[in-house]
């Protein structure tokens, strides 16, 4: 379970012994002031008659090992570089994935395991604010969100918003926080991997939490979640489908692109083998795949043994 540990609070940027070496120049970079300001481009796919867009807040290189991947495996990755990864350094983004389906606009997996620097009680204030502002400046203010899916519970990301006396409140305040009744269930039952989820119970206290479950429900026209498992006992897949297109948001079952193709992870999923099972279909499946820890542009196909980068409409 350690690597399903290391991942909660984004261990793949800080160590749980603490910021040295290259996590000490990201935790400079992060906290440095106006650094947010500093807009990425955002990027829009459609698929049928449905929008996804990724709105970034920062991408950054890290070591391999904090996502269970050593240098000798991303090496031998050929698409690796220059997109993906940077010599021996994987590149990892925290974004918001937008999708806009009929009336319902919906935020998947928003900055998703990097609590420990943007959730800190001593920077998550600034954060939420400039996450916040990136998504007014996409277009997309808090308000408007109808929908926040959490592929899995793992840290809280920019679900919550931190108030000014240490409790939590929604960041979408007129969105349901929606997760599969099976994540629920191990939490309830203590058979979830992951031990502390403070700010996620405090929402659920207020009512917020949106259980679903059965076979692919949909929470949009085109839009399902469904049950994948192999993170976490509730793990879910997104899956957008219009107009003979498809997509499909993966969360954390490949927390990079090179997952798809280094093989079983043990040191990130307590089920590596259902795991792979997961992401052999996938691949096979000829669908957009988007994962939301991945940097930009964020999403590609599955080509001829390798991930093809696809880099939409700059937005």
């Amino acid at each position: 379970m350690a690597g399903v540990a290391g991942m909660a609070g984004m261990a793949v940027l800080v160590s749980a012994a603490g910021p040295r070496g290259s996590d000490q120049r990201i935790l400079s970079e992060l906290r440095a002031g106006g650094w947010h300001n500093r807009r990425m481009a955002n990027v829009q796919f459609t698929v049928g008659d449905i929008t996804l867009t990724r709105v970034g807040y920062v991408d950054v290189d890290v070591e391999p090992e904090r996502v269970g991947l050593t240098a000798d495996q991303v090496a031998a990755v050929p698409w690796a570089e220059p997109t993906w990864a940077g010599g021996t350094q994987l590149r990892v983004g925290a974004a918001a994935w937008v999708i806009r389906s009929g009336d319902a606009v919906i935020v998947v997996d928003p900055a998703q395991a990097a609590d420990d620097i943007l959730r800190s009680a001593a920077d998550a204030g600034a954060h939420q604010e400039a996450f916040a502002g990136v998504l007014a400046a996409a277009g997309v203010p808090r308000d408007d969100v109808t929908h926040a899916i959490a592929t899995h519970v793992e840290g809280i990301g920019m679900f919550a918003w931190r108030d000014p006396d240490g409790s939590w409140s929604p960041f979408f305040p007129n969105a349901a926080l929606v997760v599969t009744q099976r994540e629920l269930d191990a939490l309830d039952a203590g058979a979830h991997p992951t031990a502390e989820h403070g700010p996620f119970d405090a929402l659920r206290a207020r009512g917020i939490v949106d259980a679903i479950a059965g076979d692919r429900p949909e929470v949009a026209p085109g839009v399902s979640v469904e049950v994948a498992g192999g993170h976490t006992p509730g793990h879910a897949v997104v899956r957008v489908r219009s107009g003979g297109d498809s997509a499909v948001m993966v969360g954390h079952l490949a927390v990079s692109p090179l997952h798809l193709a280094t093989g079983e992870c043990p040191q990130q999923h307590p089920d590596p083998a259902l795991v792979e099972a997961t992401l052999t279909g996938l691949r096979a499946s000829g669908a957009l795949l988007i994962g939301p820890l991945w940097p930009a542009p964020g999403a590609g196909r599955w080509v001829d043994g390798g991930l093809i980068a696809e880099w939409g409409t700059a937005v």
